[in-house]
């Protein structure tokens, strides 16, 4: 950045007075934004810099929509550990964006990232114990990439108090200090031998989770239950998050790569191919992603597992059984709700997904919050009916899912935003790797078939995890 001038010592002097003056008048926290447009279209960059790597970053990207998000450091932080909590932070986030003020005309005002484990009434085991339950971050700096342009917002909270001259110079300074060093480079991936030393639970054990479940599934009682594995993996201290996010985005360009990188609790990423939600004012979006095969060596035989997909008893009923289930619940949202007649096939690097599309209009102004906590979990990933599934989960998956298969994504200033289902994911902890991956059990499920499955759904991660070696 170039020396400062005279118009951007104004704009921001005159925010910080805004927003001091607002919070002593109103008695409340005041968000205070600065924003700053940079020439860049990749921002993982942003992460790279020695200097941050004590502190909280996230990433978001879709390389498919042209859209990333980019976070360091945390202006705010909403924690929660459970449903009640997560209801009252949905109202302090609320209020928190309805209290903000730009240095900045037409802003679009500050983004808040975040997500939280699958199952928040479930007690935590060690694999997950110094990990948030749940977190929202307001990041200190954040990127976006959005419609070809690239802007830096600088955050600040202003509290009730808060010395006008004082704050003038820190939050300055903070800007600076992230403009002046955006990097524009990245790193090259690092290459790390992985060590699969251990299976969470083994074959064995699967084997007889799976039988049993199978004798709980009763045709209209309980149509389908997922149950999860892990996969633990030794990386080293070499292991680099940002070596791969850029393995994971470069091989599953249609799916949207995702990191919370929380300094000596762990670091979840992953790429996910499932939306949970997307809202965008009343007009909402969705979809039902269930029934997997794998992909063919060739063209033609490709071309045979994507009929046998479509052909499929078993996975057609088990994507039926989530259509249902995700229309079930946001029926009493909406008024108008579309959902397409027919599945597609969601094809990525290693497996063949059948995806049906679903969009509504919103009648009750709710904000996206309010939505996942409706539509989470979903059968894709607990099953149908989903209480009677959660039971037969907590009975016979053995570990803790953490956020793997939780929602994650970001919330604005009106609502909006968009949550995706944590799929494809890991938790990294000092050099322990755990990679998650699920299959949903039904009357026609074969044990040897539903372990080949989620092994496909396993590797992914676990290439990344190398640098792509494996």
């Amino acid at each position: 950045m170039t020396a400062p001038t005279k118009t951007l010592l104004n704009k921001i002097k005159n925010g910080v007075e805004q927003a001091v003056q607002k919070s002593n008048d109103q008695n409340i926290d005041i968000i205070l934004i600065c924003s700053f447009s940079f020439e860049s279209d990749d921002l993982l960059p942003v992460l790279t810099h020695p200097a941050d790597k004590d502190v909280t970053r996230i990433y978001w990207e879709q390389p498919s929509k042209d859209f990333a998000i980019a976070g360091l450091g945390a202006a705010k932080i909403f924690s929660f550990r459970n449903t009640e909590e997560l209801q009252l932070m949905n109202e302090e986030i609320s209020s928190c964006m309805d209290n903000f003020v730009s240095c900045d005309e037409n802003s679009e005002g500050p983004l808040i990232i975040g997500g939280h484990a699958f199952n928040l009434a479930c007690k935590t085991d060690k694999t997950w114990l110094k990990f948030p339950r749940g977190r929202f971050i307001l990041p200190e700096c954040l990127a976006v990439f959005k419609d070809g342009i690239s802007k830096l917002v600088i955050s600040r909270i202003v509290k009730p108090g808060d010395k006008q001259n004082a704050l003038f110079e820190e939050f300055y300074r903070t800007c600076i200090h992230y403009t002046n060093r955006l990097p524009v480079t990245l790193p090259p991936i690092q290459y790390i031998p992985v060590d699969k030393y251990r299976e969470n639970p083994d074959w064995p054990s699967y084997k007889k989770t799976i039988c049993s479940v199978i004798k709980k599934i009763k045709p209209g009682l309980v149509d389908k239950v997922v149950i999860s594995r892990s996969h633990h993996v030794r990386v080293g201290g070499k292991f680099r998050a940002i070596s791969a996010l850029q393995v994971l985005r470069s091989a599953y360009h249609g799916c949207t790569s995702f990191m919370f990188s929380f300094p000596g609790e762990g670091i979840f990423f992953g790429s996910t191919p499932e939306l949970l939600i997307n809202k965008e004012g009343s007009q909402i979006k969705t979809e039902a992603l269930a029934g997997t095969m794998g992909r063919g060596r060739n063209m033609e035989e490709d071309r045979l597992l994507m009929e046998n997909l479509m052909d499929s008893h078993k996975e057609r009923e088990e994507h039926t059984f989530v259509i249902d289930q995700i229309r079930r619940k946001l029926e009493p949202l909406v008024s108008i709700l579309e959902i397409e007649k027919t599945p597609g096939i969601l094809k990525l690097k290693n497996v063949h997904h059948l995806r049906t599309e679903i969009k509504g209009k919103l009648e009750n102004g709710k904000n996206i919050l309010d939505l996942i906590q409706q539509l989470h979990p979903t059968p894709a990933v607990a099953g149908t009916p989903t209480e009677k599934a959660m039971t037969i989960i907590r009975q016979y998956e053995t570990h803790d899912r953490g956020w793997y298969s939780g929602p994650v994504g970001w919330i604005n200033k009106n609502g909006d935003g968009e949550f995706c289902v944590a799929l494809r994911s890991a938790l990294v902890n000092k050099e322990e790797a755990h990679v998650f991956a699920g299959g949903g059990i039904m009357a026609e499920s074969v044990p040897e078939n539903e372990w080949k499955e989620s092994e496909l759904k396993l590797m992914p991660v676990i290439s990344a995890l190398s640098g792509g070696q494996i």
